[in-house]
This record gives structure tokens, C-alpha cells and sequence, in this order.
């Protein structure tokens, strides 16, 4: 535990480092991708996608330290951006399964543990921050899964698919698929709260 304590301030930068770091690169990516698919041709598209990364990696060379120094102190209306961007970005990459979302309550409240004790807050005020955080963070899971279900209640294939990712002896029908997923979905909702609270409870000290 000492150990980790001793190396916790490279964790922090490189926390810090990667999670502001990758928007950009990410953003100017998907912006090069899919900015490019009407107007180039196809066996030129991957170039525009790339030169968008390189314009992310140059606008993190010239930025980046100062958004590591400056991280604790950015505008929270700036973090939900990020947040927001991080959330749709998972959604989207796994296919609209939501499970993985609950990922970013764990860097949330990661973050906002830090926060608070960068800003020297007291214990009372750090734990109405991290409830605010854990309500914020089980929102935006609940508005997640909300869409995943809508997804797959408009897809005719849903329990094809299912069925056979699973590879059920005995197949599930589409209504009972649909009710395992707002029992799972309210769990995960729940546990991201949880999981956001401890984890930023857990950083702060």
C-alpha cells in the first residue's frame, strides 16, 4: 500500500493525461472518418481519418500540460462535455450495450475524489460533491440503458441475435429478454452510484 502511495502522483498524470488527452485525438478521428465518406473516395477516406488523429496528437503536444495543471479547476460544464463524449463514444463502440458504461462512473468519481482534495474540501462538502456526482453519473446510465432498450425493442432481430450469441439450448422470446434487461439495467443504474461514491470517496482520501 505504501508502495502505491509513493507512485500515486504518476497515476494521477497519467489518469489525467489519458482521459484529457484522448478527446481530441478521438474527436478530430471519427471528425476525419465520417466528415470525408461524402466528399473522398473510399480507398481515401482512411487518410482523412488519420490526419484528423494527427491534428488531435498536435492540438495535445501544444495543450495538454496546461489541461493536466490546470484539471482541477476546469468548468464543470467542460467535464460534462467530456463525460458525455467518453459515454456516447463506449455506447457506440460496444454496440449499444450499456454494461460498459459503467466504466466512466468509476472515472467520474475518481476524478471529483481528487477534485476535492486539490481543493482542500472538507469531508461534509466532498460528500454532497459526490453524491451530486453519483446521481449525475446514474442518470446519464439510466438514459444509456433507455436507448439500448429502444434499440432493441425496434430490431426485429434482436432475440436472433441473443439466442444465438449466447447459444441457448432453449431460446429466449423477446418479451423476456426485454424484462431480464430493465431488471439488469435498474442494477446497474443503482450499482453505478455506488460504485461512483466509493470510488471518489476512496481518491479523496
Amino acid at each position: 500500500m505504501n508502495d502505491f502511495r509513493r507512485m500515486f502522483p504518476k497515476v494521477e498524470v497519467l489518469f489525467l493525461g489519458a482521459t484529457l488527452g484522448g478527446v481530441f485525438p478521438i474527436l478530430c478521428f471519427l471528425v476525419g472518418w465520417w466528415g470525408s465518406i461524402s466528399i473522398l473516395p473510399e480507398n481515401s477516406i482512411k487518410y482523412a481519418a488519420l490526419g484528423g488523429l494527427l491534428v488531435g496528437i498536435l492540438i495535445d503536444i501544444f495543450f495538454l500540460k496546461k489541461w493536466i495543471v490546470n484539471a482541477y479547476r476546469m468548468d464543470l460544464k467542460w467535464l460534462v462535455v467530456i463525460y458525455l463524449f467518453y459515454s456516447v463514444g463506449l455506447f457506440g463502440f460496444f454496440m449499444g450495450v450499456p454494461i460498459f458504461n459503467l466504466l466512466m462512473g468509476l472515472i467520474a468519481g475518481f476524478y471529483m475524489g481528487l477534485r476535492m482534495a486539490d481543493g482542500k474540501k472538507t469531508k461534509e462538502e466532498a460528500e454532497k460533491t459526490f453524491k451530486k456526482t453519483g446521481i449525475f453519473t446514474s442518470v446519464i446510465l439510466a438514459v444509456t440503458c433507455l436507448v439500448s432498450l429502444w434499440l432493441a425493442t425496434t430490431d426485429a432481430s434482436t432475440a436472433a441475435n441473443i439466442n444465438g450469441m449466447l447459444a441457448l439450448k432453449n431460446p429466449l422470446s423477446l418479451q423476456t429478454i426485454l424484462i431480464l434487461s430493465w431488471v439488469g439495467g435498474a442494477v446497474l443504474v443503482i450499482l453505478e452510484f455506488f460504485l461512483t461514491r466509493g470510488v471518489a470517496r476512496w481518491a479523496y482520501q
